[in-house]
């Protein structure tokens, strides 16, 4: 069997702030984090490995067949996790997709992958999906994507970007884009970004990406279709249950 160019790694961060665990809580007879594995395992695009600075998530994630790797405890972001996760391999692109993503789809995973193996002159891609949805377009854990006739992401806000100036029937009906937190890294521009300081709009929107941008990065956005809830709190928890009954 040929050696697959991609890595699917996943940050799995055991001491979340908001809710501590919550990559192990159980979610419909399963850790959230299996569900996020087995959709990656799916895909069939190469290893996936989980990247986490808990023993506790080495020994969880073993009992469903998943590999993990116990990265620094310093590291500052999922994508410092990764990066450390991926050193020492051979796969030339590393997707990271978020360990509190249950829902996450096996096309969107693929979609992500597909995108940054296909251009050249993609760095880094992404996903974003089209919403008209006020509730979530006001909300800043929403993030907002703006992107050129390309593909290629001009910015990422928690505000509502664009502003429509003028509410015409026409621009009613132009979606905003709604950013989903998966990312496919070249190998050379996830080394690169990691090597980077915080940039000052990063800072000002606590927008990881932005950092990608404002160094000159190309993002590559792809569209795919929303899924269930993420899971960052208590509440998102049980609306995730309940999504998951809904949609069995």
């Amino acid at each position: 069997m040929a050696v697959s160019d991609i890595l699917i790694a996943i940050p799995a961060r055991y001491g979340s702030s908001r809710l501590p665990g919550k990559i192990l809580k159980d979610l419909n007879g399963k850790p959230v984090i299996q569900h996020v594995y087995e959709a990656c395992k799916r895909t069939g695009l190469g290893d996936v490995v989980i990247a986490t600075e808990s023993p506790l998530v080495v020994e969880a994630v073993a009992k469903f067949g998943a590999t993990a790797v116990l990265t620094s405890e310093s590291c500052q972001s999922g994508t410092d996790r990764i990066f450390e996760a991926a050193q020492n391999r051979p796969e030339k692109f590393i997707i990271n997709v978020q360990g509190d993503e249950p829902f996450i789809s096996t096309e969107t995973v693929s979609a992500v992958a597909e995108l940054l193996r296909s251009d050249p002159s993609c760095d880094i891609s992404t996903a974003v999906f089209a919403t008209l949805d006020d509730a979530k377009i006001d909300n800043p854990n929403c993030v907002k994507a703006v992107i050129a006739k390309d593909g290629r992401a001009l910015y990422f806000s928690r505000s509502r970007v664009p502003y429509k100036r003028e509410l015409t029937e026409e621009n009613k009906k132009a979606p905003y884009w709604q950013h989903c937190g998966i990312y496919g890294y070249r190998r050379e521009a996830l080394e690169r970004f990691v090597q980077l300081p915080p940039s000052p709009l990063e800072q000002l929107e606590r927008l990881e990406q932005l950092r990608a941008l404002e160094d000159g990065m190309t993002i590559k956005c792809v569209e795919t279709h929303p899924t269930g809830p993420a899971i960052d709190t208590a509440a998102d928890l049980e609306a995730a249950e309940k999504y998951s009954k809904e949609h069995q």
